[in-house]
């Protein structure tokens, strides 16, 4: 018989206790599916912070070069040309007066600045394309605004050179708002259309940068693979979107853009001393 004290069974007191002691494995499952939500939590949170805080240093660099540019353009008179050889050397490439290519890279040793983005990865730059030596148009100094690239006797624009007024100059650059869903393209409406006159652009492709150039280098059938937006910016024509960006699957575009305007090269040398002759 087991020992009991006045009503109590020790014996059955002694089991419960030994049960108390531990956990069942519900209970063991419950605490570590809270761990894991937990732990996932955090993680999302950090990880949303450190894309926040690297697409801000992001936008701060590619201010700088914006600066840059403007003023390469009031220290020589002109701006400079893509560098467009395969493997970039950060010098641009033209051929007399005349640039090679209106795409490439970005000849970030005649800036003076950094060659990569926030992800280690090169900036794309493109130009009016009146300013490449293979197109069928050849530029007409000081009609068009092709002429911002030319280099002899700079600067060869002056205040008359396009764009002026409701007069764009051909061979510039349209940039997409974010209002455009579905393509960005000629037929796009005017009031969608962030800029209309814009003679030179600078892409970073962002956080899958690397596969983005390595589609650029594989050719049109490879761009085409990536999202609409990153292929308009990667497609090598004269429109470019400021879509909105996302971490969604399948819409990974995070591009970030900034551009120059004939206005703005224009400005920037009549404020500084070379002026406009």
């Amino acid at each position: 018989m087991p020992l009991k004290f006045g009503t109590i069974n020790l014996m059955k007191v002694k089991k419960r206790y030994k049960v108390s002691k531990g956990f069942t494995l519900l209970e063991v499952s419950i605490a570590l599916a809270i761990v894991a939500f937990l732990s996932y939590t955090i993680t999302l949170g950090v990880k949303a912070t450190r894309d926040f805080d690297r697409y801000a240093e992001n936008k701060q660099l590619l201010d700088n070069v914006r600066t840059s540019l403007l003023t390469f353009a009031q220290s020589n008179g002109y701006l400079p040309c893509p560098d467009s050889d395969t493997t970039p050397d950060g010098v641009e490439n033209r051929t007399g007066n005349v640039c090679n290519d209106k795409n490439g890279f970005l000849p970030y040793q005649m800036l003076g600045i950094d060659p990569n983005d926030a992800w280690d990865q090169p900036l794309y730059y493109t130009i009016n394309e009146r300013a490449d030596v293979s197109g069928t148009q050849q530029i007409d100094l000081p009609a068009e605004s092709a002429s911002f690239f030319n280099n002899t006797a700079a600067p060869v624009f002056n205040t008359l050179t396009k764009p002026v007024g409701l007069t764009s100059g051909a061979g510039n650059i349209s940039v997409c708002g974010e209002d455009v869903t579905a393509s960005c393209t000629s037929s796009t409406a005017d009031a969608d259309v962030i800029e209309l006159k814009a003679i030179a652009v600078v892409v970073s492709f962002g956080k899958n940068g690397a596969d983005t150039w390595a589609k650029v280098a594989s050719g049109p059938t490879a761009v085409a693979l990536l999202d609409a937006a990153e292929e308009e910016n990667a497609d090598d024509d004269n429109f470019f979107w400021q879509a909105i960006g996302s971490n969604v699957t399948g819409q990974e575009f995070d591009d970030q853009l900034v551009w120059l305007t004939g206005y703005d090269v224009k400005y920037a040398l009549l404020r500084s001393d070379r002026g406009l002759k």
